[in-house]
């Protein structure tokens, strides 16, 4: 059977479940635990999401993430993947330690945000492993608490919920997670239907119709990718001469300037272009680049991120860089 495709676009609201392969334990002792923790402060420092709880079981994981402009499976990517290369080279292991792909649950947040921050909470005292979710250490429930100190958890998002007084809402959570306590697992908390999604049907609904749009766009891209791939296979044809020698022509800086150090404006920008143009339109490496210019490839790697953060507030050099594609398309 295929796989049901992964919904991704910014601002969704997931609750992410991730288990060990075959059950096996992902966290063996507290520098695990510890390890796992500090990869979600690092990748949450790179992709800036939104963390409402998250908690680490011996052999699965849970996470409430609402995310930004970086999609879920690039933020999932980053912490399961650096994860599973600190426990295999600490074990000496190999294989997947984690059970196929991560099951993500889009959820209707303003109905859910509460119960699902408590279904998290309560993981170790259903599975008899504490009496009281306190005396679990490997939680946000810490940090609810006050007993751990994590600002990449958004507690204050759910303490406002509650009261505007930290103080008040800090009681008042407490005792919505004692309340739950006896409900058991709550079966409401998932779509016996399709379990990519947590909501009422009209929310269902308008995330179909967003994914659908979204698939049109998508598709609509690709087919632009495919008429521009067209264009590049002959780009690619160009060697390092003859694309240097279209950036001289149409800046007006002698090949020498362009090889040289020089870092006055024109030159410097005609370099960065040439590099730009050559890097990212004729798919030349960088270290090619690196020996043509007579520079390191850390060199290269670092011109070419700042002329593309540049590009788009450099009016003149947009536009030269508009002429060289032309002329290399031809």
């Amino acid at each position: 059977m295929a796989r049901k495709t992964r919904i991704e676009f910014p601002g969704t609201f997931y609750h992410v479940l991730a288990r060990g392969n075959n059950k096996q334990v992902i966290f063996k002792d507290d520098q695990d635990y510890n390890v796992y923790i500090i990869r979600l402060k690092r990748y949450h420092e790179r992709y800036k999401f939104i963390l409402y709880a998250y908690i680490l079981m011996p052999n699965h994981i849970h996470l409430l993430i609402e995310t930004g402009v970086a999609p879920l499976s690039k933020i999932m990517q980053g912490i399961q993947q650096s994860y599973t290369y600190y426990y295999h080279k600490k074990y000496e292991s190999v294989g997947h330690l984690f059970q196929g792909r991560y099951k993500a649950i889009i959820c209707q947040r303003d109905t859910y945000l509460l119960e699902l921050v408590r279904y998290i909470h309560l993981n170790p005292v259903r599975a008899a492993i504490v009496a009281s979710p306190e005396d679990y250490l490997w939680s946000s429930h810490q940090v609810y608490l006050g007993y751990s100190r994590q600002p990449f958890v958004k507690k204050d998002l759910i303490f406002k919920m509650f009261s505007e007084d930290e103080s008040v809402a800090e009681k008042k959570y407490w005792q919505f997670i004692m309340d739950g306590i006896d409900k058991g697992h709550q079966n409401a908390l998932y779509n016996v239907i399709d379990q990519r999604y947590l909501g009422n049907p009209e929310f269902v609904e308008r995330v179909k119709q967003k994914m659908k749009s979204q698939d049109q766009t998508e598709d609509q891209n690709r087919e632009q990718n495919i008429h521009d791939m067209q264009y590049l296979l002959l780009i690619k044809k160009k060697t390092l001469p003859e694309i240097l020698k279209i950036v001289t022509e149409t800046t007006g800086v002698y090949p020498e300037g362009i090889l040289g150090n020089s870092r006055e404006q024109l030159i410097s920008r005609a370099r960065s272009l040439f590099v730009l143009v050559a890097a990212r339109q004729a798919g030349i490496s960088n270290k090619s680049l690196a020996e043509f210019l007579g520079r390191d490839t850390s060199s290269i790697s670092n011109m070419i991120r700042r002329i593309e953060e540049k590009i788009n507030r450099d009016q003149v050099l947009a536009n030269y860089l508009d002429k060289v594609i032309k002329v290399l398309k031809v």
